[in-house]
């Protein structure tokens, strides 16, 4: 046993203190009790049945790891635990705020009713890693259980009103957060009043606990106006977050099914009415993740509700239809509005056919952050009109696109279309590349080529290409002759107007960006940055006849590309056209260009290895490091009015003659 701090009683306060149960009465002014892996725990930590009773009223936080033998943090009787009428001011665990419970895998569950009511100021429950964990709070071993729940039901119908987290992680049996109250009980009385540990937390995690198949239950529906942040993840038995209807069993024998917010009777309860209107007021943050039972987040009525709602992510749930289920009782005509609703996220939904498939009027007002990857079968967002005047793109697995009308338009015609007319990047996706503002992809297999040659002349919007991890992918733009094209067969000058950014790392097969071509030229006027990094196949990365089109280029960075040989390709020109040639200027010119670095690139010979000249007017920072095959930066003359210092693996170098001078000078040192 290991004692943290131990300070004596009259100073009111004795830290970080590990002791087992039948020590802890010496320690009145306890504040922080941890006990990790102690053998002496047998099954309880708290023996509550003693004289005089436990009462720990400064204890704050309860710490609990690896107490293999525990059944029990809590076990009293309700005959004997009795609280002292000398006692008024004091009550068990009065100031306990914190609860964390790890790898204790024989407890079933963490409170009983009895004790739950004393703890009125707990804050923050986590239980992670517990194996026989049930229930969180359970009734099933008071003793006089009638008299428990009717006691605890009935007049402590608001336990744990400060409640802020609870965070339940990797409890695989976890059935139910709590009985709601209801266990053994024909009373009126008590059904009217349930209760459940979900409608008091202002946040709620749940992870990885398989068994569990509904969270919040009807009855506590109504009463959850705290609650501002839910996030599900890996629960594979869930099928309902808002339990909306309640079989025989929920109500004592018999009640037809309703929906959330439905009256229901029963012929056990003929004059008893249970209205579990939803109150989700202040829920802000949804996020659900891995449920593959779910087949819908929201009923319809519930949706009035969710006035606060910033931000819904829905992921990688299998059986998810809709995100919003219609009612089957009767259909209203009446619009939804989301006016705080600003992002809204649907990825990996294989059979998700629409946000809600009513006809109802949509209206987000506030939504500017729309990510829709990989739902296949997603052919609307709404049967009805959405309007949604700020937002301007929406974002896919494969880049950003524009918005040029409602949303609605936009996922039904553009995004994902049924047109065989239309380029199919992979998983059933078709890609229409007109919308286009950005690509970005992650670890995908795109095959060998991004852009076809017949979707060349549609890049007018395109802003930005990042790329990372895309294996088998040799070419990004290309570049062949293609039928119905719009090219015809003399040399074609294609520009990408509004490029300005070019990332692309780890790209193993990557071989050009662009093939060199005699009858086609790529231009990219406003490109400002590039940069490469491990792309380890690549020959080259610009042309030379199109490197004069690169008028905006400023930041230039390559590094661990093995075969790079230079950075710009000298091309051969047609014999026909050698005369017109040599009548050309032969100078390139790059204006704006400030940043060149070059590193671990053991292949490069020079940055280009043509007779023309190259003027660098604004170059004012070049780094070479460990590229020790360099041995010219071009053949012909090269210009670099701004250039002081040039920064090696040797050190940093002024430069006080011409660029390719230096260069064969440090030959071996850069």
């Amino acid at each position: 046993m290991q004692i943290k701090g131990e300070i004596p009683e009259r100073n009111d306060c004795i830290p970080n203190v590990t002791y087992p149960s039948y020590l802890l009465h010496n320690f009145h002014h306890l504040r922080h009790l941890e006990l990790d892996n102690d053998k002496r725990v047998k099954e309880v930590v708290f023996e509550m049945d003693s004289q005089p009773p436990l009462l720990l009223p400064y204890l704050q936080s309860i710490d609990l790891y690896h107490l293999k033998e525990m059944i029990h943090v809590w076990k009293c009787n309700w005959n004997k635990f009795l609280i002292p009428q000398n006692q008024p001011s004091q009550f068990p665990f009065q100031n306990l705020t914190d609860i964390c419970l790890q790898n204790c895998h024989k407890i079933k569950y963490l409170f009983s009713p009895l004790i739950a009511k004393y703890i009125s100021n707990l804050k923050h429950v986590l239980l992670e890693s517990c194996d026989g964990i049930e229930e969180v709070i359970s009734s099933k071993d008071d003793e006089n259980k009638e008299n428990t729940i009717f006691t605890y039901s009935h007049q402590n119908a608001t336990l744990f009103p400060c409640l802020d987290t609870l965070w339940l992680e990797k409890l695989p049996h976890l059935k139910s957060v709590d009985d709601g109250g209801k266990k053994g009980t024909q009373s009126s009385q008590v059904i009217s009043a349930c209760w459940s540990l979900c409608q008091y937390p202002t946040k709620i995690s749940i992870g990885t606990c398989h068994a569990l198949s509904i969270l919040i239950p009807w009855y506590a529906l109504g009463q959850m106006k705290r609650l501002q942040e839910l996030k599900i993840e890996k629960c594979e038995r869930l099928m309902d977050v808002f339990e909306s209807e309640l079989s025989a069993n929920n109500v004592n024998d018999g009640t037809a099914h309703g929906g959330a917010g439905t009256a229901l009777t029963s012929p056990t309860l003929r004059n008893t009415t249970i209205v579990a209107a939803p109150q989700l007021s202040n829920l802000k943050i949804v996020c659900i993740y891995h449920c593959d039972r779910l087949k819908y987040i929201f009923t319809f009525n519930t949706l009035e509700s969710l006035k606060q709602l910033k931000e819904l992510s829905v992921r990688r749930c299998k059986a998810i239809q809709v995100i919003v289920k219609e009612e089957n009782i009767g259909k209203s005509s009446k619009g939804v509005v989301f006016p705080h609703l600003q992002t809204l996220e649907l990825e990996y939904l294989p059979y998700l056919k629409g946000f809600f498939l009513g006809m109802n009027i949509f209206r987000w007002p506030s939504l500017n952050n729309v990510v829709i990857n990989e739902c296949p079968q997603l052919m609307m967002l709404t049967s009805g009109q959405s309007t949604t005047p700020k937002l301007k793109y929406i974002r896919t697995w494969f880049g950003k696109r524009s918005l040029e009308r409602d949303l609605h338009g936009v996922v039904n015609q553009t995004t994902f279309p049924n047109s065989s007319s239309e380029p199919t990047i992979s998983r059933g996706i078709p890609c229409s590349f007109q919308n286009l503002i950005e690509i970005n992809l992650m670890g995908k297999d795109v095959g060998t080529t991004i852009v076809p040659s017949n979707v060349l002349l549609q890049l007018e919007k395109l802003q930005q290409i990042t790329m990372n991890r895309c294996d088998w992918l040799e070419e990004i733009f290309e570049v062949v002759a293609v039928e119905g094209s719009g090219f015809s067969e003399s040399k074609t000058v294609v520009q990408i107007p509004n490029l300005t950014q070019v990332k692309l790392e780890w790209l193993l097969s990557l071989k050009y960006l662009w093939k060199s071509n005699q009858w086609m030229v790529l231009e990219f006027p406003n490109l400002t940055i590039v940069h490469i990094h491990g792309c380890y196949n690549l020959e080259h990365v610009f042309t030379c006849s199109m490197v004069g089109s690169l008028v905006q280029l400023q930041d230039l960075s390559i590094s661990w590309c093995e075969n790079l040989e230079v950075i710009v390709k000298e091309e051969e020109e047609k014999e026909e056209e050698e005369e017109e040639c040599d009548a050309k200027v032969n100078e390139i010119i790059l204006p704006r260009l400030s940043s060149l670095k070059l590193e671990s690139l053991r292949n490069l010979k020079g940055f280009f290895l043509g007779k023309e000249a190259f003027s660098v007017p604004a170059f004012d920072t070049l780094q070479i490091e460990d590229c020790p095959a360099i041995t010219v930066f071009t053949k012909g003359h090269v210009s670099t009015p701004e250039l002081k210092v040039i920064h090696t693996s040797a050190g940093m170098w002024t430069v006080k003659q011409d660029l390719n001078s230096f260069i064969k000078s440090k030959q071996g040192e850069v």
